[in-house]
């Protein structure tokens, strides 16, 4: 009875013993395979961000080979009251560069980087998607700058801000671009990237400056900073730091409120 009491404690710490080797041996195999992983992480993650290097220079340099200055014409649909005077269009785009007037000496034709008419490519979104490669650049430390021009009821504000609603399909490039910026430092955040985003809305009118969101007593002045690289700010100013789209709606909807709205004759 002891003998073999003995004998079944014996197997046992040999079986114990040979499982300890085992587990050991699994550890030891885990742990190289874990610093194989390691090194082949940091690799990847070196390669990454040259990669991302690459493609932030090679990005810009496209968007320097497209020009410094690009001009887009949009055309917008007749109105309602338009049409009830019997107006008709007199616009026609043979292509996405080429717009043709029909005038009375005959017609005139126009090139331009893009041409957005109601019907070749007018929709919000496709107006958006030619110029979204800009915010990219922004975000990427360019100077960007996209504004609109034209006469009073051409549809500037529609393409630069649309509907009030920051939901709607039509909401136009200012609101789809914080969408952008929004989403990409959110992209770069998981990266270790920290960006503060702040918000100024300017009014010239006239010749002179409004701060459309401050409190309007400030003398408002352009200045040069940097004689050779020929850099401005804008002195006095109110900036506001914004977290998400909504904070630049609330923005927007105060801007409007303070804009001067008047008739600009062509």
């Amino acid at each position: 009875g002891i003998n073999a009491e003995y004998g079944k404690q014996w197997y046992q710490r040999r079986v114990r013993g040979r499982r300890g080797r085992n587990w050991r041996s699994r550890t030891r195999k885990m742990k190289a395979e874990l610093k194989t992983l390691r090194s082949e992480n940091a690799e990847l993650v070196e390669n990454y961000n040259s990669e991302r290097v690459l493609r932030k220079k090679y990005y810009n340099i496209i968007e320097d080979m497209k020009g410094k200055i690009r001009v887009y014409c949009r055309a917008r649909p007749l109105s309602s009251s338009e049409k009830e005077r019997g107006n008709h269009s007199v616009i026609l785009s043979p292509d996405e560069y080429t717009l043709q007037v029909q005038t009375k000496r005959g017609v005139k034709e126009f090139a331009y980087d893009q041409v957005f008419t109601p019907d070749t490519r007018g929709a919000q979104e496709n107006v958006f998607e030619d110029v979204k490669m800009l915010i990219q650049s922004a975000v990427d430390g360019y100077n960007v700058c996209i504004f609109a021009y034209g006469q009073t009821g051409s549809g500037k504000t529609h393409t630069m801000q649309g509907p009030i609603d920051p939901a709607s399909q039509f909401r136009g490039i200012i609101p789809r671009a914080m969408e952008q910026v929004f989403k990409t430092s959110e992209d770069l955040a998981e990266q270790g990237w920290k960006y503060v985003l702040t918000a100024s809305f300017i009014e010239i009118y006239n010749e002179n400056l409004h701060d459309l969101i401050g409190s309007g007593n400030e003398k408002i002045e352009i200045k040069l900073v940097n004689e050779k690289k020929r850099e401005v700010e804008v002195t006095n100013i109110r900036s506001v730091i914004v977290q998400n789209t909504f904070d630049v709606h609330e923005l927007l909807l105060k801007a409007n409120k303070n804009r001067t709205v008047a008739a600009t004759k062509m």
